[in-house]
């Protein structure tokens, strides 16, 4: 189990107790350096960028494999990011990791997609899948529950029911421009989700699916066709 890292206890503590502590404002204060780097970095244009964030990234996330492309305004929150070899993350993509996030090898996430990995609810796309732009993959999410508010993380903690479930998307499937991805969802190898879906139930493997996760054909797909 990946530990979450230690501002969400912090910022937790303080919604729920209304008082942030000392400790809290240190351990903000020693961050600064590290977030005026991201900062500068983050826009930097064209190829020196991609491979200064690289470089950095390599040090300050779990994995960053060969070859890896982040582009311009990618915000990352959370140390438990992978990224695999020849990944393509584009631009104003967010990943926040409570948990853990894994993107495999040669996966390409589209333009401004949100990924958000609860706790104990890891995120993984496996090798050479496509997430659609604009999509949105949820492990955590805020469920109904009698006498529960549905106000958010700014709620207290006893006030609000929360969900979590960890998502597997498979090798070689590809999620359409638009769709969301609630949790303990989990997508069979090579299957294909259409544009502005939501899916909140498991997809088996090699198929094509609409916008409600309803199957409509089979796939025809031999992985033994490739060597990687």
């Amino acid at each position: 189990m990946n530990k979450p890292p230690e501002e969400y206890y912090i910022v937790k503590k303080f919604i729920d107790e209304e008082k942030m502590p000392l400790s809290g404002y240190f351990y903000f204060l020693i961050r600064i350096p590290k977030n005026l780097i991201e900062w500068l970095i983050r826009d930097l244009p064209g190829p020196i960028g991609v491979i200064t964030r690289r470089l950095y990234y390599k040090l300050v996330l779990k994995k960053v494999g060969k070859n890896v492309v982040i582009d311009e305004a990618v915000y990352f929150q959370g140390s438990n990011i992978e990224l695999d070899d020849w990944c393509y993350v584009e631009k104003f993509c967010v990943l926040r990791s409570y948990s853990g996030i894994r993107i495999g090898k040669r996966v390409h996430l589209g333009i401004g997609i949100v990924m958000y990995a609860g706790l104990d609810s890891e995120i993984e796309i496996d090798d050479h899948s496509t997430i659609g732009t604009r999509s949105s993959i949820y492990s955590v999410s805020n469920a109904y529950a009698p006498n529960k508010r549905m106000g958010g993380p700014m709620c207290k903690s006893n006030q609000v029911e929360t969900k979590y479930g960890s998502i597997h998307i498979g090798k070689d499937c590809f999620v359409g421009i638009g769709s969301t991805i609630l949790p303990g969802v989990s997508i069979g190898f090579g299957s294909i989700i259409m544009a502005h879906a939501l899916i909140k139930k498991n997809i088996n493997s090699l198929g094509i699916y609409d916008q409600k996760g309803l199957f409509i054909i089979k796939r025809e797909f031999d992985k033994g066709s490739f060597t990687d």
